[in-house]
């Protein structure tokens, strides 16, 4: 009798390794590759709890901030994949592929995307004390004897090619100046020791409102609704200078497609909530997109960045 029962709990060990690994977890963590306060976590932070609610779980936040999103990514992507760890990420996904060789991680094969939360433009913009109004002023300055310097989420980010990006079109060096997260280059903008930075609009529009920053150009072919009276990079003279930032949330690959359908489901379930949709459009989210959507414009921003990046020659030193 005693043997046969060692047998019986032998079995059901040797079951119970064999099943197909799904989250036992109460718990969902959110891990987002930039530091607290800046616009990914403020966004992460939005969907957290009625993400919870929808999956019948508590959700958390992850800051794991540095090297342009690189260490966040990285931790994603080596988690198990049963739906307890999730990555709210930006463009720095495709853009750190194109300028950080030796990634830890393959962004096309070792995340999946899940949900497109939105994209939102992106803007250059200056300390006041920097003395220039538009485009053409700051490119002036830049030519200057005495480098500009920008602050960004780090290489690969997209504050640093936004940046990079002005610098090859009008050829005009500056100094790069990374930080592990947006919030800190914007406060060391307004304390006047970064001299620009191309960032998210909704992040930077009240800075801009209450004169503490100068907007300069929106990175679009069309002016943003928050800020009407700043002109597009098209009407600064400057075309080329085009770049929106997406939000969007992905997993470990190799999720049970169940778990998989079920987080979907319930991220598309949040961003229609009504309090949940009114702040992502007032953080100037535009187009959602699930995860067919999503992929295919993560396809396309590979295509289009990292032959950019190689002909710039942008590598992570």
């Amino acid at each position: 009798m005693q043997r046969k029962r060692l047998y019986l709990l032998l079995a059901v060990c040797g079951l119970a390794f064999t099943v197909p690994a799904h989250s036992q977890s109460d718990t969902v963590k959110i891990i987002v590759p930039f530091a607290a306060g800046g616009p990914a976590d403020q966004i992460a932070r939005i969907i957290a709890t009625p993400l919870g609610v929808a999956l019948g779980k508590s959700v958390v936040v992850d800051n794991r901030g540095g090297a342009g999103g690189v260490i966040g990514v990285a931790a994603a992507a080596k988690s198990a994949p049963d739906g307890a760890t999730l990555l709210l990420t930006t463009s720095s996904l495709v853009l750190s592929a194109g300028t950080t060789p030796n990634l830890p991680y393959n962004p096309r094969k070792d995340v999946e995307p899940l949900y497109l939360l939105g994209e939102v433009q992106t803007m250059l913009a200056v300390r006041p004390s920097l003395g220039v109004n538009n485009l053409a002023e700051l490119v002036a300055k830049a030519k200057e004897p005495k480098q500009l310097n920008y602050g960004s989420t780090g290489m690969g980010g997209t504050m640093h090619i936004g940046a990079e990006m002005l610098s090859k079109a009008a050829n005009v060096p500056m100094v790069h100046i990374p930080y592990r997260g947006a919030a800190p280059a914007i406060t060391d903008l307004m304390a006047g020791t970064v001299d620009l930075i191309n960032a998210d609009v909704p992040i930077l529009r009240n800075y801009v409102k209450d004169g503490r920053i100068k907007a300069i150009a929106i990175f679009d072919t069309k002016r943003s609704p928050q800020l009407p009276d700043v002109p597009t990079s098209v009407e600064a003279g400057m075309p080329t200078l085009q770049m929106s930032n997406w939000y969007g949330v992905l997993a470990p690959a190799g999720v049970a497609p169940d778990t998989r359908k079920r987080i979907e489901d319930a991220l598309a379930k949040v961003v229609k909530q009504p309090d949940v949709a009114a702040r992502l459009a007032d953080a100037g989210f535009m187009n959602p997109r699930d995860a067919t959507g999503f992929k295919a414009r993560l396809d396309a921003d590979f295509e289009r960045w990292l032959p950019w990046l190689k002909e710039a020659n942008i590598r992570a030193e």
